[in-house]
């Protein structure tokens, strides 16, 4: 078997090209390994999921990760079999450095927890056939201080962790809770005899929207989820979504209303209040599709969009 290379990546921060780290890495050595150094070398200490997206040539339009191949934890893809997924996506755990089939001078990107977006750009410097014996992968150079992980937070303030901690074991009980809610609500669909394709899209849109979206900052209960489908599309998820864009919002506005028209019928909504989300859809989503167009040019300064 042919000798492993060595490679030497520059590990930039995207938000603050000061902050950087340069990391040796064997290419016999796996992406999930990659993202573990990743991990200590900017200080970080609460795991979140993960993604890796070949995205070089692509430009800088938010759509490159929803188009770029994207090798992501095994964990992101438990959770897509179980919702479904309309795009493929490749095991980081399974994946080496030589995989990838990089060259010097080449880039990609690495995003880590998918909730607050710490976006990278990783820099091909070097690939060696001949290198020191060492233990990698290593951290090599340093250049600015890790940020927070959680910079809106006081590590002295206890009573904010603790209403954290609180407010997340309060989200673990709704998703419990909204499990059998999506099961029920996959049956509706089915029962439209649409395409197991077009159900698994649909149950996966909803369940972002009332497992993360409604559960991001407060806890709020699928019912009452019918009052913040506007702040959702025409905020929020330009914002967090790295895949939003007309499209997906055009496909998340047939996803509430099915979802929606579904809890109506089983009396969960009423239908004042079903009327109402369709008519401020009606009224507004020309300015969301705008407004997201905007948020991807990068001419616009963000400030000025809203």
């Amino acid at each position: 078997m042919a000798q492993s290379q060595l490679y030497t990546l520059k590990v930039i921060l995207s938000g603050d090209k000061k902050i950087w780290r340069r990391i040796e890495i064997l290419g016999s050595q796996t992406l999930e390994e990659l993202h573990e150094a990743i991990f200590y070398a900017f200080d970080r200490y609460d795991p979140h999921m993960y993604s890796f997206f070949m995205t070089q040539g692509m430009g800088k339009s938010r759509m490159r990760f929803a188009q770029a191949v994207e090798y992501t934890d095994p964990g992101m893809l438990e959770l897509l079999d179980e919702g479904g997924s309309s795009k493929t996506l490749l095991d980081a755990s399974e994946t080496t450095i030589a995989d990838l089939l990089l060259s010097p001078k080449g880039s990609f990107e690495y995003i880590f927890d998918f909730g607050d977006s710490w976006e990278h750009e990783i820099r091909v410097e070097k690939i060696l056939d001949l290198y020191p014996q060492k233990h990698y992968p290593r951290v090599s150079e340093k250049a600015g201080a890790s940020p927070d992980q959680y910079p809106d937070y006081d590590d002295e303030d206890e009573d904010a962790w603790e209403y954290d901690e609180d407010r997340e074991e309060q989200g673990d009980v709704l998703r419990k809770k909204n499990a059998p809610l999506l099961q029920q609500f996959e049956g509706y669909l089915a029962a439209k005899s649409l395409s197991r394709k077009t159900i698994n899209k649909h149950v996966s849109n909803i369940d972002f929207y009332i497992n993360e979206f409604l559960l991001y900052e407060e806890s709020i209960e699928p019912p009452a989820g019918v009052e913040h489908v506007s702040s959702f599309l025409g905020f929020w998820f330009i914002r967090k979504a790295l895949w939003a864009s007309v499209a997906s919002i055009k496909e998340n506005i047939t996803s509430l209303k099915h979802f929606y028209t579904f809890m109506e019928s089983v009396g969960n909504v009423s239908q004042e209040d079903l009327d109402f989300m369709k008519e401020e859809i009606k009224s507004n989503k020309k300015e969301w599709f705008e407004t997201v167009e905007r948020y991807d040019d990068p001419n616009v300064d963000l400030e000025d969009i809203w």
